[in-house]
């Protein structure tokens, strides 16, 4: 309260009728501005004064304010998307006791065909409950008429059952009219357009932000899954599924199963909703091969699950979702591997070696062999070059033959160290004795001889007689020449 001694007390500006008539001006201000007038059917907008729980309010410059329904603005989520101030837009659908209500499209009272014509003209979006499906797309009731909306035109994606839009009330666009109202098309992928460039936008920013967004599955296929999220539909590759190998991806997912991802990449066409957008789920994790550099080093042991075969190895996850691979001849040292399944099988844990890892191809080689046993450890001692040892035939080939010695050695018979008696004579099974041509170690081959000792060393012994005889017959020559020059000499000193 203010004090009678206040100097301010008895001052004009504080007379009680004063401040009515100020209140009473404040109330009455702005009503001088030019109003608009609206007629049924017009587009109106405005900004958002308040909302209410059933109607958003907004001024959209004419005497009161106009009422839109609250539903029409819901999200995914079913909260209310505007706010305060926020812009929207309508077609007046009434006007009577001084309240407006605007509408997003145009209600399904009967109205006469000039309306649809404006409706046409102004491509203002129109209400209308599908009455019955065919082949070809719908029959839909207009504002009391009958149209039809084609099935390329009930969706910008691939509409897979038009019986699931049967009874249902959805806004529609006139795109054609003809003989004075008989044949009315309808469309409805201006809609889903006109909201597209936002959300693709949207997109595009998250491409660099990286933001995890969300969406539902429409559609399972072999090489990913598709996608919807808003009116755009994007595809999830199956590389891009999980760090792990993804193989059946009916078996992990389902259709209408909300999702999340990261944006890789929103490549813009035209029409926009044909754009092609890629998606990722497993970018939300980090990438497991960063705790393979960490934690696992060449040489070390580690036990792994089995979590697939091929023909030339087999795979053994490491940590969820990085795996190695053991190759075939990695898996037993003395018994031949013919395929993986005769030493693991899928979801088996086994013991493993690394014995490489490839930064690069992201890559990691295994093995399941102990390197403590290792047949080849002072394989030179044990296998002396120029030694004969035993062996049996364990199968030919085109250039010789591969021959099993003692303590799980393999050595290579090549047709070129064999005597031509013996090389269409051994059959796998055979019991052999072969000679020690040479070993390389660092490459683990052995290369072997078969008879061919004896030939060498007739050969040797040929060669040293002809090379002895060869020098007596030059020692020879050279003593006759010595005669024959001394008895000419004699000759010519007597005359």
């Amino acid at each position: 309260m203010i004090d009678k001694k206040h100097d301010s007390f008895f001052d004009e500006e504080n007379n009680p009728e004063d401040r009515k008539s100020d209140e009473l001006m404040k109330m009455l201000d702005g009503y001088d501005k030019p109003m608009k007038n609206y007629a049924k059917g017009d587009k109106a907008s405005g900004k958002v004064t308040r909302i209410g729980s059933d109607y958003i309010y907004a001024d959209i410059g004419s005497k009161n304010e106009a009422l839109i329904k609250a539903s029409e603005f819901l999200d995914e989520d079913g909260a209310v998307s505007v706010n305060v101030g926020d812009e929207v837009s309508g077609f007046i659908i009434s006007q009577s006791a001084g309240e407006t209500v605007i509408s997003k499209s145009l209600g399904g009272q009967s109205v006469a065909i000039d309306t649809l014509y404006d409706a046409l003209n102004s491509k203002a979006p129109v209400q209308g409950k599908v009455t019955g499906v065919a082949k070809a797309g719908l029959t839909v009731k207009v504002m009391g008429h009958r149209a039809f909306c084609p099935i390329s035109q009930i969706d910008i994606k691939f509409t897979v059952d038009v019986n699931e839009y049967l009874n249902k009330t959805l806004d529609f666009v006139i795109s054609r009219i003809t003989e004075g109202g008989k044949n009315i098309v309808l469309t409805r992928i201006p809609l889903f357009e006109a909201g597209i460039e936002e959300q693709f936008k949207k997109l595009e920013e998250a491409v660099t932000t990286h933001a995890v967004m969300r969406g539902k599955i429409s559609k399972i296929a072999e090489f990913g899954l598709f996608v919807q999220t808003g009116d755009i539909e994007g595809l999830v590759h199956i590389s891009e599924v999980s760090w792990e190998r993804a193989q059946k991806l009916g078996d992990s997912f389902t259709v209408g199963q909300d999702v999340e991802f990261i944006v890789l990449k929103a490549e813009r066409k035209e029409p926009l909703r044909n754009s092609k957008i890629s998606l990722s789920i497993k970018q939300m994790f980090d990438d497991p091969w960063t705790k393979i550099q960490q934690n696992f080093k060449v040489g070390g042991a580690v036990e792994g699950k089995v979590t697939r075969l091929a023909d030339f190895g087999a795979f053994v996850e490491l940590i969820p979702g990085a795996e190695g691979l053991v190759h075939i001849s990695e898996m037993s040292w003395g018994k031949r591997i013919h395929h993986p399944s005769e030493v693991v099988k899928p979801g088996q844990s086994v013991k493993v070696t690394i014995l490489a890892i490839d930064e690069n191809k992201k890559a990691v080689s295994l093995t399941l062999k102990d390197v403590a046993d290792d047949p080849w450890n002072g394989i030179g001692e044990r296998f002396a070059v120029g030694s004969d040892v035993a062996g049996v035939v364990a199968k030919k080939a085109k250039f010789g033959y591969f021959i099993d010695l003692n303590e799980n050695i393999t050595g290579l018979l090549v047709f070129a160290n064999m005597t031509a008696d013996k090389k269409d004579a051994l059959k796998p099974g055979d019991n052999v004795t072969v000679s020690i041509e040479s070993i390389d170690t660092e490459n683990r081959r052995i290369s072997l001889s078969m008879g061919v000792a004896e030939v060498r060393k007739d050969s040797e012994d040929t060669k040293q007689y002809l090379k002895e005889q060869k020098a007596k017959a030059e020692k020879k020559e050279a003593s006759s020449t010595e005669f024959g020059a001394a008895l000419l000499e004699a000759l010519k000193s007597k005359k």
